[in-house]
Formats: structure tokens, sequence, C-alpha cells
């Protein structure tokens, strides 16, 4: 399975702490990785992505797949209350209008080698989950709602707002990490992407500029919790080219590569 190969790359790549060396910048690695690859598969399967396959949602689908319905039908089509188990084992429960989930209901999703099983308790618009919870295991739940341009998720321990695709965050959005320190920013196919500002979680800004695949990475600001501040480039999340390092009076510029300073501009 694609997306799962890919979450699973993805999940490999962990948030690292802060240095505060002068030579030197280790930058966290913003990104969705907390999200895991359950809640990914999870919002994929309900049809959350306005580019994604939308599985599960009107009567031609459930045909091709096999099913078994009890409820309402008018015009051929389920309407009202009923319940709808498809062949893989999965199982809806709620209301359908027009042959799609509508309103309150439950999706309990049967696992295969790819996938655990979870279940989804919320509001269905249109055949795709609008909002509520999903259930991955007793200590394991996540809030979700979405409107028409963005997405919450809140786990036990992160938050994000922002835009969404089966990739992950994408667009502009604010991840709020387990020891409360915050990005917001740009972020694409999941990883901070663009610009964006990184701040531990007192609020003091640590780094705003450019990111790229997670890290800091084009030009932009480091502010160290010693005081001093670091302006230039930066390479996977290190100072690289030219920039200036200032510490009160001092100002201490030349150019660094991948976090050494090889020339001192007098």
């Amino acid at each position: 399975m694609q997306l799962q190969t890919y979450v699973n790359e993805r999940i490999a790549r962990i948030k690292t702490g802060m240095q505060s060396r002068k030579n030197i910048a280790a930058a966290p690695v913003v990104s969705a990785v907390l999200v895991s690859a359950a809640v990914f598969l999870a919002l994929y399967a309900l049809g959350v992505f306005s580019g994604g396959a939308v599985t599960y949602v009107d009567n031609l689908e459930y045909s091709s797949g096999g099913f078994a319905f009890s409820g309402g039908l008018v015009d051929g089509q389920f309407n009202g209350a009923g319940t709808i188990g498809l062949a893989g084992g999965s199982v809806f429960k709620g209301e359908f209008d027009e042959g799609r989930f509508s309103g309150d209901g439950a999706f309990y999703y049967s696992g295969d080698i790819h996938s655990d099983d979870w279940h989804f308790n919320g509001l269905f618009q249109n055949g795709r989950a609008g909002g509520g919870i999903f259930y991955f295991d007793e200590e394991h739940e996540v809030v979700f709602s979405r409107d028409s341009t963005e997405v919450f998720l809140s786990g036990p321990d992160w938050q994000y707002r922002g835009g969404f695709n089966e990739r992950g965050p994408n667009g502009v959005g604010t991840f709020v990490f387990a020891d409360g320190s915050v990005y917001r920013g740009g972020f694409l196919n999941g990883l901070a992407h663009g610009d964006g500002q990184y701040m531990c979680e007192d609020g003091k800004l640590i780094y705003s500029g450019e990111f790229s695949d997670g890290s800091f990475d084009g030009r932009g600001f480091y502010f160290s919790t010693e005081g001093w501040v670091y302006e230039g480039g930066f390479k996977d999340g290190l100072f690289n080219g030219e920039g200036r390092i200032t510490d009160g009076h001092r100002v201490n510029k030349g150019r660094w590569a991948l976090g050494v300073q090889i020339r001192r501009n007098e």
C-alpha cells in the first residue's frame, strides 16, 4: 500500500532537540510524524482528502465490493437510518441520504495486514467524515474536525490545525508538539516547508525563516537561549553560507559550511 509505505518512512523522522552553540544550530525536524500511520489511513478511508480516493460513500462503490444493508430505501437509494456491512468486514451504522453517509454515524473499520482495527463516531457530510473522534485503542483517541479549508486534529500529546491532504499537513498550518513548542507556517507532504516560525514552549521565538523537508533551510534568523542571534543561510538545520552572529555589541560576520565557520570577515 503506497500510503502506508510513505507514512512509515516519514515516521522514521523524529523531532530532535536544539543545541545552543554559536557554530551550529541543530534544528528540530518539524513534521507531522506524531500523526501516526493509523490516523492517515483512517482519514484516507473516510474520504477526508478532496484529491484522495473516496471510499465507502455511495451505492455504486458498495456494490463493487459486496455488502449487506438493512434500513430505509427511497428511489432505490439508502435513506434514513441504516446499517451496512462491507465485504472486508467494516460496518457503518447511522444516517444515509441519497445513498451516502450523512448525519450522525459510526464507522467500524476491520483491518487487514496493512492496518489495525479502528472506529469513528461523529458527523458525516456528503459521504465524508466531517467531525468526531477516531478510536484506535484504549489510550489512543484523535479528535477530528474539518471545514472547507482546513482540518483540526488533536491527539494525546499533539495538535494540528491547517491544510491537509493524503500526504499529511499541506499548505499553511500550526503544529503543537508534546513539549509545548509550536511551529507555524508552511507544510508540504507532512513536513515544514516554505516560510515559518518555530517557538519553544514558553512562546519565545527560536527560528524565523525558510524551511525545507522539515528543517531550517534557506535564509533565516536563529535566536539562541543565550541571547545571541544568527542571521544568514541554513542548510539541513545548520548554519551555511554567508551570515553573521550578533552578541550584544559584538558582531561576527563570515561564511559557514554545514555548521562550521570557514571564513571570518574583519
